[in-house]
């Protein structure tokens, strides 16, 4: 009895997914979008600078997806202490991370603003030494290299010509889910609608 109002229900579900999602593809389909993005983002108390290049998927007037490649920069403040039976030092070395961040996130028109959720894959690439005290820095290294978290956006369409949009947004996550740092931030967005065949 339980089986038959389990696959009753069941296909009630998939009946109803079916019928959504070719309404969604049957709608009207906006433009896919090109575009830059400027944006900073506060780590530490410091506003960290990003740029990089997106492209945007529109499935319809409402749902799309937006993926990305950016340069992203992180600040970070560590105390390091050398102790031996001849020296002590003891000081603050700051320096800048590099990162090469791709972010692969599902858009949704909620009609006033585009809300965007998904993971940011983050790549470790350089890092420099900004405060140069008594301690410098030879090397450095991260492990892992590779870390993934979630970002969420929202931001609205301000459209500037025929097919040029402005699109300031707010973005927050998480650098990494094993680390937990979270970051807010600010971005514009610069893009520009693709004719299709």
């Amino acid at each position: 009895m339980h089986s038959f109002h389990f696959r009753k229900s069941f296909s009630l579900f998939l009946l109803l997914f079916a019928s959504v999602f070719s309404n969604l593809l049957a709608q009207e389909k906006k433009p896919d979008y090109l575009g830059v993005l400027f944006s900073g983002e506060s780590h530490q108390e410091r506003f960290n600078p990003n740029i990089g290049l997106m492209y945007e998927w529109n499935f319809s007037q409402k749902f799309g997806a937006e993926v990305g490649i950016f340069y992203r920069t992180f600040f970070e403040e560590q105390l390091i202490t050398i102790s031996s039976p001849t020296v002590f030092v003891s000081d603050y070395v700051r320096y800048v991370l590099g990162f090469v961040g791709v972010p692969v996130l599902l858009r949704y028109d909620v009609g006033f603003a585009h809300v965007s959720l998904g993971p940011q894959v983050d790549i470790f690439t350089d890092w420099t030494q900004v405060r140069k005290g008594e301690i410098t820095l030879d090397s450095y290294s991260r492990s892992p290299r590779v870390r993934v978290g979630p970002m969420l956006k929202i931001g609205r369409e301000i459209p500037f010509k025929e097919t040029l949009i402005f699109e300031p947004e707010l973005r927050g996550g998480i650098r990494s889910f094993q680390v937990g740092e979270r970051y807010f931030g600010i971005g514009l967005k610069v893009k520009k609608g693709i004719k299709k065949d």
